[in-house]
């Protein structure tokens, strides 16, 4: 018989998981490189990343609550308001894409446009659009101006082979047209350039 002086009460504890956030390189279609910090906008609580990579908010008040991911190689990212009420209570998974900035270490023989937008004063221009014409590839412009747009595997149909190279075919020709976009203004160029290289532009 245990004497009341060595008695162990034991507290028991639920954790409930508020919702969990799952983050996609865009690039490689996997996981995140380098360092990656996610967090509440204006909170403290702070997540738990297990070992499948995903950052667990557990035991959150009932409110509204905005992910921020601020990364080395990715332009940072802020969620939509969620809250975590009107999520899969059986899955409550936020999937964030992150994007690479141009200090994204890209494979070697990956096929990228990377350049500088500039406004009529000359003046870098930060958060600009930037995307290829009638393709899904698109991004933005760092404080500096810089971007890098990047292409996923091409297939032959999407080559043109002129002169013993391999051209990235534009709308029906090898002719790349860019579109920038920002505080209403549109800038066009165009471009030629090759599978597996990287093409420099100036806007």
């Amino acid at each position: 018989m245990i004497a009341k002086s060595d008695e162990i009460f034991l507290e028991r504890h639920t954790t409930r998981l508020s919702f969990a956030v799952f983050l996609r390189d865009e690039y490689s279609n996997g996981m995140p490189i380098g360092g990656v910090d996610v967090s509440l906008k204006n909170r403290k609580e702070t997540p738990i990343k297990n070992l499948s990579s995903y950052y667990l908010f557990l035991d959150l008040p009932d409110d509204t609550y905005t992910i921020q991911v601020m990364s080395d190689y990715y332009f940072d990212e802020d969620s939509d308001s969620i809250n975590p009420a009107e999520l899969d209570t059986k899955n409550p998974v936020v999937n964030i894409t992150l994007k690479p900035n141009p200090s994204y270490p890209f494979s070697p023989g990956a096929t990228l446009i990377r350049g500088k937008v500039h406004d009529s004063a000359g003046k870098a221009v930060s958060g600009a659009k930037v995307k290829v014409k009638g393709r899904d590839v698109e991004n933005k412009t760092t404080e500096k101006g810089e971007f890098v747009l990047y292409f996923g595997p091409l297939t032959e149909d999407e080559i043109i082979k002129e002169g013993g190279k391999r051209f990235v075919k534009g709308d029906g020709d090898k002719i790349i047209h860019l579109e920038v976009e920002y505080d209403e203004v549109t800038e066009t160029a165009e471009l030629e350039m090759e599978e597996g290289k990287t093409t420099s532009v100036i806007i």
